[in-house]
């Protein structure tokens, strides 16, 4: 009976040091979250004008809502489309049409989604503009 509790009590010690020795610090988890930088979330258009030749860049960014994304256009934007230097938000109407808008939300330009990687506008129809991504 001895035998069996010396047996019983090595067991039980060699059991909590290797516990002990098991419960180092966890290794670190090699999944990187939150990687995408916010700059990576912008896209680049050309925009042109076909009938005037002219042509400016764009830049769509950061999430303002859950359709809505920051729109900047250059100064020289304005070529191309009457105050399109104006626009700050791209919003995106959930029914394969996009508004390109000024700060009190007025649209400048309706665009859809055209061939490929281009925009075209439908709104106003007189206008002969395209966007194309930069990206």
């Amino acid at each position: 009976m001895k035998t069996l509790m010396m047996v019983a009590v090595a067991g039980v010690a060699s059991f909590g040091l290797w516990s002990v020795a098991s419960h180092e610090a966890p290794e670190v988890d090699p999944v990187v979250s939150n990687s995408i930088s916010p700059r990576a979330a912008n896209h680049a258009y050309t925009i042109s004008n076909v009938v005037a030749n002219t042509a400016c860049l764009a830049e769509r960014g950061s999430r303002i809502s859950g359709r809505s994304e920051r729109f900047t256009a250059s100064a020289d934007c304005d070529a191309v489309w009457p105050g399109l230097s104006t626009a700050r938000t791209w919003i995106n109407n959930g029914d394969g049409t996009v508004v390109v808008a000024d700060a009190r939300g007025e649209p400048i330009l309706t665009v859809v989604d055209g061939d490929g990687l281009a925009y075209e506008t439908v709104e106003p129809a007189d206008a002969m503009v395209t966007m194309i991504s930069a990206d």
